[in-house]
């Protein structure tokens, strides 16, 4: 059974309140409560009808009793985190019994609150009042993040597109126009310059939809380890995607390897991808001159890959705000770049069930290190 009950307005602060209990009388008088504190409230008796209800219904927060028949509240909870659609819905727990012995595996599973039975009228409308206004201060800073990222792309996006697009058009044109008087070097050289501007377009469009792929996937797996990811590579590939990175900005002299005899537990692609971006973002924020240090070591069962420079660094401010489009100080230092690759990497890594780090102080570089656990089945050898 699943009833609505309540009372209907437009205040902001009213919200859905979805109670989950088999008894019914209980349900009745909380139901009631709420109510009268100006909450719309849905009921169901079972811990099935309850999820049916979550789905359908969409509440602002679930009330659910931890002890009933057939699906108990761990099972209700454990399979509402488990649907991206209603995972990250507030859930509270009621309980008849002694709540120190259930407060820990419910925290486990991703519950909000609990609240032993009988409860107090008051306790009940503070403890569903301080877990409402929690998830609006949440609701709050997932807007402004959001507003950020569409302003940032507003702003970005049609510089990041046109000065590649102007250079491939100019030059193009160039050739279409000059070719006949042109040397063999010059058209060769305007040539490069096209490649290079083309190539720029093309790695802006694959870390875009790479992305864009990566949160669908994160959503999907509910924060687990994205299988897509797996695999096993080898330093060798580290190496030579670090020296290509080097070469495009004419600095091989400037990367040092130092690479233990290791495996990395992730697709060739995607270690590919995080080594270049890590020592394309160590090589456009130092000077020429200035060192990058890629580096692999593998203690024990676990493995880490890290990407230090000597270059101009971060505040912590711009650490905590790392974000997709966030390029820091553009207005001062006008590199190129999104800003997404950062982002990117630190997907890739925590997707794949590895740890992201990130060190850095004004004026002292940054250091960026990826670590994953190693299965005892091919554990890393070490130098």
């Amino acid at each position: 059974m699943v009833a609505p009950r309540g009372i209907p307005g437009e205040s902001e602060d009213m919200a859905r309140i979805l109670l989950i209990d088999d008894e019914d009388m209980l349900r009745e008088v909380h139901a009631e409560l709420l109510g009268v504190a100006g909450h719309e409230t849905m009921q169901a008796s079972s811990g099935v009808a309850g999820i049916e209800a979550i789905r359908s219904g969409r509440p602002d927060l679930v009330l659910c009793d931890l002890e009933m028949p057939g699906m108990d509240g761990y099972a209700v909870l454990k399979a509402v985190r488990a649907d991206p659609r209603i995972a990250s819905t507030p859930f509270l727990f009621l309980t008849g019994h002694d709540p120190r012995h259930h407060f820990r595996a419910a925290m486990s599973l991703g519950a909000d609150d609990y609240l032993a039975k009988p409860v107090k009228q008051d306790d009940l409308i503070a403890a569903v009042e301080a877990r409402l206004a929690r998830r609006s201060v949440e609701r709050r800073e997932s807007e402004r993040r959001v507003e950020e990222l569409r302003r940032s792309v507003t702003m970005m996006l049609p510089h990041e597109l046109r000065t590649p697009l102007t250079i491939i058009l100019g030059a193009s044109e160039m050739l279409q126009e000059l070719h006949p008087q042109m040397a063999p070097q010059e058209i060769g050289e305007i040539a490069t310059t096209i490649s290079k501007a083309a190539q720029r377009l093309h790695r802006m469009a694959e870390n875009y939809l790479l992305h864009a792929g990566m949160e669908l996937e994160r959503l999907a797996a509910a924060g687990a380890p994205t299988r897509a990811l797996a695999g096993a590579t080898g330093v060798a590939l580290v190496r030579d995607a670090a020296h290509a990175q080097a070469r495009e900005y004419q600095r091989e002299p400037d990367v040092a390897m130092d690479l233990a005899d290791a495996t990395l537990p992730v697709a060739e692609a995607h270690v590919r991808k995080i080594v270049s971006e890590l020592v394309d973002n160590a090589l456009k924020f130092s000077e020429a001159g200035q060192p990058v240090k890629v580096s692999v070591v593998a203690p024990g069962r676990r493995v880490t890959l890290t990407v230090a420079d000597a270059g101009r660094g971060m505040t912590p401010d711009q650490i905590r705000e790392v974000g997709a489009f966030g390029q820091f100080n553009r207005a001062v230092f006008e590199q190129q770049g999104s800003g997404l690759g950062l982002v990117l990497v630190k997907g890739i890594i925590e997707a794949s069930g590895g740890a992201f780090d990130l060190r850095s102080a004004p004026g002292a570089g940054t250091t960026v290190s990826a670590t994953w656990p190693v299965s005892d089945g091919t554990s890393n050898p070490v130098e």
